[in-house]
């Protein structure tokens, strides 16, 4: 009789986290220097980055002026270096097994290695640009007044926020 009762406990936590919890869309795979991170639903930066940590949906990493993180997409393994000074929001929704990513860049300099993806474009948003990837490896400094795109490999389409133009 208890054990009925510990596995309807068990099996109800696991159906909430199933439910009401968030999957892990990336993971941190490097680190150097200051770093902080910021969970959605948190109120509150905690500077415990380290490699290994899971990223969700939303979520917002800051570098200092001496920091440097790197994370990869669960899915592709595309990654995304994040340089110092930056600042950038983590998205992505998951769907049968593939995530459509969304990076919002606040500003910064940051690199991309996107693997080529299956459905959807890998969009990268800055104040003043949307750019769409399909595959590719490219970097960009971004503040709020202009975006300097650096092609290495492969094509990215850039639309321009201000005139409309790609």
């Amino acid at each position: 009789m208890l054990n009925n009762y510990i596995y309807t406990i068990i099996y109800f936590i696991l159906l909430s986290h199933f439910i009401f919890g968030q999957e892990e869309i990336a993971i941190v795979t490097k680190k150097n220097g200051e770093v902080k991170h910021k969970a959605e639903s948190a109120t509150l930066f905690k500077n415990k980055v380290n490699p290994g940590m899971e990223l969700y949906n939303n979520d917002l990493l800051v570098t200092g002026n001496n920091g440097f993180v790197m994370f990869a997409y669960l899915d592709d393994g595309s990654l995304v270096k994040v340089h110092k000074d930056s600042k950038v929001y983590v998205n992505g929704d998951i769907n049968n097994r593939i995530i459509k990513k969304k990076i919002i860049i606040d500003d910064g300099f940051f690199k991309f290695d996107v693997r080529e993806q299956k459905e959807n474009e890998f969009r990268v948003v800055t104040p003043t640009s949307v750019a769409s990837v399909k595959g590719t490896i490219f970097y960009i400094d971004s503040d709020n007044k202009q975006d300097v795109f650096y092609g290495l490999d492969g094509v990215v389409e850039v639309l321009n926020i201000e005139s409309n133009e790609i």
